[in-house]
């Protein structure tokens, strides 16, 4: 079909080409609405597992047991109870949020692929506006803490309240068993967060995929039925044009003889005074 037929096809359906129209909007703003959860902004920091005396600057120190002892706070931040004091330091409700750490006993390095089992418990907190990582550096003290949330701003925030959070906890724990100043673990944090963006257009994006989609899936089906439409004309025309006409012609088999009605055409009047003759 050309250009000027299509858009002809389509003006002689005008309602249900507009009603297509409408659905392709309310495709294309559904799915804007039911991807809020997307994550747009990340953030990362990090936290370093330390004693009193900072075994970074002591060289009499040895960092292996602190290496150790980062693999397993890494865990630990990703409890419950941790995230409990994470969330209220930053002021975000604790079911907003959903946090991930190493699944073995040692530190995991940032690519390592996540068990099944424990993918599938992620997969039931997808709709959480946060997300938390937590992965402790190889042969290093130190835990990176990844945020995932509705903006970088955002992010950033909960990224900076982990370090309050992770102190306020480890301190209670450290008061409520008496543990010797000297003998305490020291929580610091290793600069300020760093925040950007990701998955900054793909909102929009699968919105105006949807809407158009939809939108062409309706035009190419109302295409279609103009088609056959088109087409079912077409045949009847031919239909009626070929079909012969014998209204006119009256055989009178009791006699033996063709008699011709009046109203019958010239050449089919010759035509069957011929045969009579004959």
């Amino acid at each position: 079909m050309e250009l000027t037929e299509i858009l002809n096809a389509l003006w002689r359906r005008k309602l249900a080409t507009a009603a297509v129209i409408v659905l392709a909007a309310a495709a294309t703003v559904g799915v804007k609405l039911s991807s809020h959860n997307v994550a747009t902004g990340a953030a990362t920091v990090q936290i370093l597992v330390d004693s009193p005396t900072s075994a970074l600057a002591n060289l009499g120190q040895n960092t292996t047991p602190l290496t150790t002892r980062a693999s397993v706070f890494a865990q630990v931040m990703a409890s419950q109870a941790v995230l409990q004091d994470i969330a209220e330091a930053a002021g975000v409700p604790i079911n907003q949020i959903t946090a991930a750490g190493p699944y073995s006993g040692s530190g995991q390095v940032l690519d390592v692929v996540t068990p099944s089992e424990a993918r599938g418990s992620q997969l039931l907190n997808e709709q959480r506006r946060y997300r938390l990582t937590f992965v402790a550096q190889q042969d290093e003290p130190v835990v990176t803490a990844s945020v995932q949330g509705p903006s970088p701003a955002t992010a950033g925030r909960l990224a900076n309240s982990i370090f309050r959070g992770v102190q306020q906890y480890v301190t209670t724990l450290q008061q409520q068993t008496g543990t010797p100043a000297a003998q305490r673990v020291t929580i610091r944090q290793l600069g300020a967060p760093q925040t950007g963006a990701v998955n900054s257009g793909s909102r929009l994006t699968l919105a105006v995929v949807a809407g158009v989609g939809v939108l062409l899936l309706g035009l190419l089906g109302l295409l279609g039925l103009e088609g056959l439409r088109r087409r079912s004309r077409e045949l009847a025309t031919l239909e009626r044009d070929f079909t012969p006409n014998f209204d006119h012609v009256v055989i009178d088999s009791g006699v033996g003889r063709s008699e011709l009605d009046p109203r019958a055409p010239a050449s089919v009047s010759a035509g069957v005074a011929g045969t009579e003759r004959t």
